[in-house]
């Protein structure tokens, strides 16, 4: 059986909690419970007046029990801080309360909130900031209006969220913490409790659309606060899935400044339906069928693909670039860097890929452009070239592609322009084939200008060249075929999302 440490010193503190009015705002099944993060905060408060030496901004083992019901005209709340110092310095804190039998005199104590703030604090798995400035994948973007009260019910106060991006294992969130009589005062330890609530909201509704339900925070492994996070700020939270277990959603969580400073990093979240099913996600959450294609593009064989969409590219994304990249981009119109810095950061997440999905280097040491021509680079992140690489973006995506063979990819998005210009890309016989197909003049034709721009990368060669050069035989919606010169045909892959269409070619 494992040792566990002896207890030196115990103490039952009583606490006299404000209810201050914001605190209605955060309800469940229209009854306010105390916040997750505001019983952590009361905790920290405690052991601070009880053993002043003790670090409150490291915490492990976090349980959130059972919610704290919060009478509806009560300005006050009695609870206790249970306290437990051990002999290798951590010290564990209980939020309690007593209630009295009315048939019986008898008392009953009820568990809500527990943590250890140890000793030594908790290695949380670090993340590369790169990681962290964008999602990878087709994402589903939600607004704040329908995060509140679609979502998550919780009133004004608690409605912190302002724009969400979700993807297949990860979500980011813009966070602004409210200031006022909501705001954090001086007194508190770990800063506005608001973020680290919002970036549970994040989670909530990312489980919503991935996992079909609810989810509420029921405890966590670590947490580390880095810095206080401040009342009347900006932040962005990024939510990582890490696994399901037994009905639980499992996160890590981090929240950053505009800047790309970590202020607080949670691992081992653990997040359940607690309403036994009764609480269902609408039905416009759900996943709808086919929504994310560009998987498939992974079957015509090149080593790695990586889909950003700009709109989930963070501030702080600027902070990621090597000494050449930086180069390039002072250099560049506002309107020219977010496409920028898309294609990078989906370069740099190719890297680590192929790297044996490293996280841990510096992505400053993964220049992603040659330094004397234009065309992308993916290094492993030892250095050594092994893929050619190819990388292209829309006013919507970055896609970027590895491949150890020759490869080209291209993302278009569909629009009418595309039959005025036919004439310059498109032979007579690809005319006709737009003409015929079954896709319509449109699809077809994006499809083809797409495949030729797509050969242009995977050859190094002129666009006007590949116009001429290469001739498309046949226009299908998943797969076409081409020739480049006499050779013998080929085979384009395509993807449709939306009105954007990416096409890859590879080992040509």
């Amino acid at each position: 059986m494992e040792d566990f440490p002896g207890i030196t010193e115990s103490a039952r503190v009583p606490l006299d909690i404000p209810t201050r009015p914001y605190l209605n705002d955060h309800c469940v099944d229209g009854q306010a419970v105390l916040p997750a993060v505001e019983a952590l905060e009361i905790l920290a408060q405690a052991v601070k007046r009880f053993r002043p030496v003790t670090d409150v901004t490291a915490m492990t083992g976090l349980q959130f029990d059972k919610f704290l019901y919060l009478a509806p005209d009560a300005d006050r709340l009695s609870a206790f801080c249970d306290i437990s110092v051990y002999e290798n310095g951590g010290v564990k804190a209980v939020l309690t309360t007593r209630t009295q039998s009315k048939k019986a005199a008898l008392s009953r104590v009820k568990a809500h909130a527990a943590l250890i703030f140890p000793q030594q604090a908790p290695l949380i798995p670090t993340l590369a900031l790169d990681l962290a400035a964008s999602l990878d994948g087709v994402c589903f973007s939600v607004q704040a209006d329908k995060i509140y009260p679609d979502l998550i019910p919780f009133g004004p106060s608690y409605r912190n969220v302002a724009l969400l991006h979700v993807a297949g294992q990860s979500a980011i969130a813009e966070i602004r913490t409210p200031a006022g009589e909501a705001g954090a005062s001086a007194s508190q330890q770990l800063g506005s409790p608001f973020a680290l609530d919002a970036a549970f909201h994040a989670a909530c509704v990312w489980g919503q659309r991935f996992a079909g339900i609810v989810a509420f925070p029921v405890g966590m492994d670590r947490c580390r606060v880095y810095a206080p996070t401040r009342p009347g700020e900006t932040y962005f939270a990024h939510v990582m899935h890490v696994r399901t277990d037994s009905g639980l959603l499992i996160f890590d969580l981090r929240i950053y400044g505009r800047d790309g400073c970590l202020f607080v990093a949670c691992s081992g979240v653990r997040m359940k339906d607690v309403s036994g099913g009764k609480r269902l996600p609408p039905q416009w959450i759900n996943i709808p069928a086919a929504a994310d294609q560009t998987t498939g593009l992974m079957a015509a064989g090149c080593d790695a693909l990586t889909v950003i969409e700009l709109t989930t590219v963070a501030p702080f994304a600027d902070k990621v670039l090597s000494a050449d990249e930086s180069k390039r981009f002072e250099n560049m119109s506002d309107r020219r860097r977010r496409s920028f810095l898309a294609a990078r950061l989906a370069c740099k997440r190719l890297s680590r890929i192929l790297s044996g999905n490293d996280t841990e280097t510096d992505p400053r040491d993964i220049t992603t452009v040659y330094a004397d021509k234009p065309s992308p680079c993916c290094p492993l992140t030892d250095g050594r070239s092994a893929y050619a690489c190819s990388v292209s973006h829309d006013d919507r995506f970055a896609v970027a592609v590895a491949c150890t063979g020759r490869v080209g990819v291209d993302v278009e998005k569909m629009s009418e322009r595309v039959l005025k210009s036919r004439s310059f890309f498109m032979s007579a016989q690809e005319e006709a084939l737009g003409r015929e197909s079954r896709l319509g003049e449109i699809e077809t034709s994006v499809r083809i200008w797409s495949i030729k721009e797509a050969v242009t990368k995977a050859l190094d060669i002129t666009l006007t060249d590949a116009w001429h050069r290469v001739q498309v035989r046949s226009v299908g919606s998943a797969e076409s075929r081409f020739q480049i010169d006499d050779q013998d045909p080929c085979t384009a892959v395509h993807a449709a999302v939306g009105q954007h269409v990416f096409t890859l070619v590879c080992r040509l």
